[in-house]
């Protein structure tokens, strides 16, 4: 589909994937590097990869270990490493670590389901880089996972350095931001952790009221959070006290993000694209995106130009910042 010009922003022409986008939070994830930006969508049982260059676009598909439409891809994110980069994929499966640029894989850690509750469903969700040699992950069990790289290979991951209970309730999303991990749940509440020697401490508890914390960004001293209720919170994590909330969009809040400027966007369900300015606390700019839930929203690195997709759309839609 082709998305219209506003005043600030003009689209490119989009970016056709071989399979449609899934009805998940937060997905899309973007990596620049060598004359080329790569996009990854998860799509039922697979990812799609697309890495568009100036003459051009190529594109693969990767399948998610015994995943299928019916036990699909939850979200698959880049996260680099000390200048590698690595994709994650979480399923209901378990987690794979892959490099990215060339697919190889390098752990599947599988989710076993918990003996003491027959019946429910596990899975993983919500990834993180941490520092220059982890990588953090969700759980539905509401424990944080972290992988450490292994010192003697540079790719290879197989120690699972930390497992820790932090939620009552399924993890939704994590971000990092220097020595503190912020994570939500599906009840709403986000936990600040601290990093300390070797452990994890919690630091400041945001409590939830019900409804999803759906995703996080990080900006200076605040945490900010979209919600399935459509607000977006944001929080002081040094004075633990809530900064403003917003009521930003009429249906569930499923991606945001934000520049090292300040420039936050959200996209919903309810087709509409916003952008605030985190400095002032105030709205900067809507797009229609009509007939689409949004369910994925990225800046494209160093630019305030951004990427988004929605259910069941097999496009990426590309907005350039005009000058």
């Amino acid at each position: 589909m082709a998305a219209e010009s506003d005043e600030i922003y003009q689209p490119e022409a989009p970016i056709t994937m071989k399979e449609s986008t899934s009805l998940y939070p937060n997905n899309l994830s973007i990596w620049s590097g060598n004359g080329a930006t790569h996009y990854i969508v998860a799509s039922k049982g697979l990812v799609n990869l697309v890495i568009a260059k100036s003459g051009g676009t190529m594109q693969r598909n990767l399948e998610g270990k015994m995943c299928s439409h019916a036990r699909p891809v939850i979200q698959a994110k880049y996260v680099t490493l000390s200048g590698t980069l690595y994709l994650v994929m979480c399923t209901f499966q378990g987690i794979q670590i892959h490099t990215a640029l060339d697919q190889r894989q390098l752990l599947f850690h599988p989710l076993n389901p918990d003996p003491a509750k027959p019946g429910e469903e596990v899975f993983a969700q919500g990834v993180c880089g941490v520092f220059n040699d982890m990588i953090a992950v969700g759980l539905s069990s509401g424990r944080i996972v972290i992988f450490k790289k292994d010192s003697g290979a540079f790719t290879k991951f197989d120690t699972l350095q930390a497992s820790f209970p932090g939620h009552s309730n399924p993890i939704c999303d994590l971000k990092q931001s220097q020595k503190k991990l912020f994570t939500s749940d599906d009840n709403g509440c986000i936990l600040v952790w601290h990093h300390k020697g070797d452990s994890w401490e919690l630091v400041k508890t945001f409590e939830g009221a019900g409804s999803p914390c759906s995703t996080l960004c990080v900006y200076k001293e605040f945490v900010i959070g979209g919600f399935g209720s459509g607000h977006i919170r944001v929080f002081d994590h040094s004075e633990g006290s809530l900064v403003a909330e917003i009521t930003a969009h009429a249906r569930w809040i499923n991606a945001i993000d934000v520049t090292p400027s300040g420039l936050m966007i959200s996209v919903s369900e309810d087709t509409i694209v916003h952008l605030w300015d985190l400095n002032t606390m105030s709205h900067h700019h809507s797009i229609c995106i009509p007939n689409v839930q949004l369910c994925g929203v990225n800046f494209l690195p160093e630019t305030e130009d951004f990427a988004v997709t929605g259910y069941d759309m097999r496009d990426i839609l590309v907005f350039r910042k005009k000058h």
